[in-house]
């Protein structure tokens, strides 16, 4: 029976990390068949991912993470995505601007892995997921671009609330306006002017979590 210990935080990840080690093992045994080694370090890659979550929500780590390294992760995980074939082809063009720092990391990885997934599925045939970070006078701004059929205007109203937006569940953009009303900021969809697509923007005003680290 688990004491009250157990079921702390510390007990959580504790168990979590028996999860891990099952799936590293999964992946130990896969690596050794040449038609499994994508497969193989999608999980590996998966399974860091799920620690360093882990880790940081344990620690309760709030300090300034480069937005390019939250970028690189999530843009991994879709990889990863891709490689175990749960998804169509995806490309990214990134345009950042240095030093844009962000709190509470792995909110944001989820922030932009729901985005992704959300491209993901207005581009069955595949295409490129546009990222542009960048500091304006008052605050940042992020913008997910894709390249799919847009936004029927029987939803675009009501896209974040939860089960409208397309996907397994119907929660990915409700996610992503949760974490980023909590993080100070608001998200706005829209239509992309040139007809090719939707986009996503998300502003962060200062002050916020969001933390200008510009070189002087």
């Amino acid at each position: 029976m688990k004491t009250r210990e157990d079921l702390t935080l510390s007990g959580l990840v504790h168990d979590l990390n028996n999860v891990f080690q099952t799936l590293l093992d999964a992946a130990d045994l896969l690596s050794g068949d040449p038609k499994y080694s994508k497969l193989s370090l999608a999980i590996l890659r998966s399974v860091e991912r799920g620690k360093n979550i882990a880790n940081s929500i344990q620690s309760g780590t709030g300090t300034g993470t480069p937005f390019e390294q939250i970028l690189a992760n999530a843009i991994a995980f879709v990889e990863d995505s891709v490689a175990a074939g749960r998804g169509p082809e995806i490309s990214f063009a990134c345009d950042v601007e240095a030093g844009i720092q962000l709190g509470g990391h792995w909110a944001w990885e989820r922030v932009l892995i729901n985005l992704f997934r959300n491209s993901m599925n207005a581009m069955p045939a595949g295409g490129t997921i546009h990222v542009l970070a960048r500091y304006t006078p008052e605050e940042i701004e992020i913008i997910v671009r894709d390249e799919g059929l847009g936004i029927a205007s029987t939803v675009m109203n009501d896209l974040f609330l939860p089960h409208v937006s397309t996907g397994s569940s119907g929660l990915g953009l409700h996610i992503v306006e949760t974490i980023v009303k909590q993080e100070g900021g608001c998200v706005r969809a829209a239509n992309r002017t040139d007809g090719r697509g939707a986009e996503f923007v998300i502003t962060l005003p200062f002050p916020s979590r969001a933390m200008p680290a510009r070189a002087s």
